[in-house]
């Protein structure tokens, strides 16, 4: 078989979308739209799906990248209960963040019970925020799209149940420690002696 053929073979063996209609191409677009948050309609005008199919693949990736591990409740995870003034100054700028992203945006009402995936997902944009609080760059969203691309290869494609969890969540730690070091060398608030000093012992932690 020609190289050509096996690398065909290949990417069809291993799809980022469970779907016959949509190719890999246009769901990394519709990924791509995902990323910068924008709705399912401007995504599909982008990229010529109806409003309906956007509008699905991004419910279904706000419920993959959940049971994947990868968008987590901050408060499923018990870090916000203690009265500290960090937490709290953490979890009001999270709730800023959070409702203000929402607040334009229709159908993102949370769920009276199960998961509430777009909280989740705020939460795991909100750490990429404080990466463009720093430096806002084009740059950061790229490497959000790197990210849940990486996730989907490891723990399979969208529209299935993730597998290879463990994998999977050893890639968030990575991910997080890329996030770290960005920091540190374009963050303007961390290039302190103390605030880099403190970053190094959050990746060696």
């Amino acid at each position: 078989m020609p190289n050509g053929a096996k690398r065909n073979a290949t990417r069809r063996a291993k799809p980022l979308y469970r779907s016959a209609k949509i190719s890999d191409y246009r769901f990394r677009k519709v990924l791509w739209h995902f990323v910068r948050d924008h709705t399912a309609t401007e995504a599909a005008r982008a990229t010529g799906l109806s409003v309906n199919s956007a509008a699905a693949i991004f419910r279904k990736l706000r419920g993959y990248f959940t049971e994947a591990g990868l968008f987590v409740d901050y408060y499923t995870m018990g870090d916000m209960d203690a009265p500290e003034n960090e937490n709290l100054e953490f979890e009001r700028r999270l709730l800023e963040f959070h409702f203000s992203r929402i607040g334009e945006k229709r159908g993102l009402a949370a769920p009276p019970d199960g998961p509430d995936y777009h909280f989740a997902e705020s939460c795991w944009r909100f750490d990429y925020q404080v990466l463009r609080d720093q430096r806002p760059s084009d740059a950061v969203y790229a490497m959000m799209l790197v990210h849940l691309l990486e996730i989907i290869r490891l723990c399979g494609p969208v529209g299935g149940k993730p597998t290879n969890r463990k994998v999977g969540l050893m890639a968030k730690l990575r991910q997080m420690d890329q996030r770290i070091l960005w920091l540190e060398r374009n963050g303007p608030a961390f290039r302190g002696d103390g605030r880099r000093a403190a970053l190094r012992e959050i990746v060696e932690s």
